[in-house]
């Protein structure tokens, strides 16, 4: 994303999540501008998704994503030193990641998500 506007939320947000698994019922954000912003409201009403927001300052209540986050650090300085810069690295990054085994529940992310498990280069396996 270029910036964090709420314009630019809603653009990418509808293009790279809704356009490729369909509208959610539920979203979660966390209480930044851009989420709370009519544009955005409206959005979500139109679409007819159910907002519910985290606690302020308290990350904890998005743990879920706090984890994931972890995890994308862990593994882009893992990678950061190759030549190439950390965004170029994200799509294999975030490839490894979808595509990894968890033992909790006994699947990888992409095999909930699309049923099966991808396919991926020789070098990952």
């Amino acid at each position: 994303m270029i910036d964090q506007t709420a314009n630019t939320i809603v653009e990418t947000f509808y293009s790279g999540w809704i356009s490729r698994f369909g509208v959610l019922e539920v979203v979660t954000t966390d209480q930044g501008r851009n989420f709370e912003s009519d544009l955005f409201h409206s959005f979500t009403k139109y679409l007819g998704i159910s907002k519910i927001r985290t606690a302020a300052y308290n990350p904890a209540s998005n743990g879920m994503v706090e984890r994931f986050h972890r995890q994308l650090k862990a593994s882009l300085m893992c990678r950061l030193g190759s030549t190439k810069r950390s965004v170029q690295q994200l799509p294999t990054i975030l490839l490894g990641i979808l595509t990894a085994f968890k033992e909790d529940i006994n699947a990888s992310s992409a095999e909930l998500l699309y049923g099966s498990n991808l396919r991926l280069p020789g070098q990952f396996l």
